[in-house]
């Protein structure tokens, strides 16, 4: 949501794009995470959700940080395959995760579970505008800074992915797994 929101204030003051222009440079990010999403979370099934949420903010970093080092005067295309590479891995991120959470809910906590991942988004996205009105006050919001911004935050969100691949945070010792040892 942070580079989200402040994208349109550097398109158009920093690169003197039109509104109509910015919405087209923008498209492909949703665009694409539309066809990642669904085969994400069909993939989910397969592979596990920590690893297809590490990779997808593997891919979601690197997107963010082409974004936050875009040329002196970017196209379409230097825009547009940026932002495809960047839904891309969002959409590798939350379907699996989303998945993941209403799967592990019993049955009649399913509900509840979506209503968990609504707010953790809504969350997210509250922090992100935030984030982006903090930065613009300081007179950083048309920069590079609101994506490293969300690079940060990419980078935390994949390692917080990651580690769920790993659920023991401490490993029993084999006296503790090995029955009538001790």
């Amino acid at each position: 949501m942070t580079l989200l929101l402040s994208l349109p204030f550097r398109l158009e003051h920093a690169y003197g794009l039109t509104p109509s222009e910015v919405g087209a440079m923008i498209a492909p990010w949703p665009l694409t995470t539309m066809i990642v999403a669904p085969t994400a979370g069909s993939l989910s099934d397969k592979v596990p959700a920590g690893l297809l949420g590490g990779i997808g903010m593997t891919v979601a970093t690197i997107a963010l940080l082409l974004l936050a080092f875009l040329p002196a005067h970017p196209g379409y295309a230097d825009m547009a395959w940026r932002m495809a590479l960047c839904g891309s891995g969002f959409g590798l991120f939350l379907a699996p995760n989303a998945r993941l959470i209403v799967g592990s809910a019993p049955r009649h906590r399913a509900a509840s579970a979506g209503g968990l991942i609504s707010t953790t988004r809504l969350s997210g996205q509250t922090l992100g505008a935030t984030l982006v009105a903090a930065l613009l006050a300081f007179g950083l919001g048309e920069g590079p800074v609101p994506p490293l911004v969300a690079t940060c935050l990419a980078v935390i969100a994949g390692v917080c992915s990651v580690a769920r691949l790993n659920p023991a945070l401490r490993r029993p010792s084999p006296s503790e797994v090995e029955p009538g040892a001790a």
